[in-house]
């Protein structure tokens, strides 16, 4: 993840974060804990949400491989915004605060890393806001499904899946159901695999 930080900005890096493993379910922190530092994904998918009426817990963003998520360590907040639970499992690495203010000082280099991976994560946000906006929910969870899909198979179970598209566990149940019947999707405890992956985009892009 940090491999293209030179040898001295990798040592001290890694003399500051330390590894962190969460079975599927663990939750982080949730809205309103403090802030006690920030993390980095290396394995396994992230949840970042906030509660909200008739979303159960709506998810904001997934964070993946390569991905950093609780950038309020990067400023001066006191308190996180949202919560942050696995979505699968996962191998992360957390670097205390105080240890990440003066990794950032003294290395510019992991400052930059840092302005991109949060650049990345903005990209991501922008793109659910105009999901949200402009597409139906069927072609959401399509979208979500070949997105998070590792070699075709989307590691969530119905309520997950939900939660990430905006909509009731009923509605992404039916639509997966219809889907099953043609042939596009197989359904298995916690898991979707997708079967016809042209027919899932050409819905998703359908305007």
């Amino acid at each position: 993840m940090l491999q293209g930080l030179s040898l001295e900005a990798r040592q001290e890096a890694l003399k500051v974060f330390r590894p962190l493993r969460l079975r599927r379910g663990a939750v982080l922190f949730a809205p309103g804990d403090p802030v006690d530092g920030g993390y980095l994904v290396r394995q396994g998918l992230v949840g970042l949400h906030r509660p909200g009426p008739g979303l159960e817990g709506g998810v904001l963003d997934v964070v993946g491989p390569g991905g950093v998520f609780g950038e309020e360590a990067l400023g001066e907040e006191a308190r996180r915004r949202a919560g942050a639970e696995a979505l699968t499992y996962a191998e992360l690495y957390f670097a205390p605060r105080e240890g990440l203010a003066a990794l950032r000082a003294r290395f510019a280099e992991i400052e930059a890393f840092f302005l991109q991976a949060l650049y990345g994560r903005l990209c991501s946000l922008e793109e659910r806001l105009w999901e949200a906006r402009h597409l139906s929910v069927a072609q959401r969870l399509a979208r979500l499904l070949l997105r998070m899909g590792e070699d075709g198979v989307a590691p969530f179970s119905h309520q997950d899946l939900a939660r990430m598209v905006g909509a009731s566990r009923e509605t992404v149940t039916k639509l997966l159901g219809e889907w099953a019947l043609k042939g596009w999707v197989d359904l298995g405890y916690r898991r979707v695999e997708v079967l016809e992956p042209k027919a899932l985009a050409r819905l998703a892009e359908e305007l």
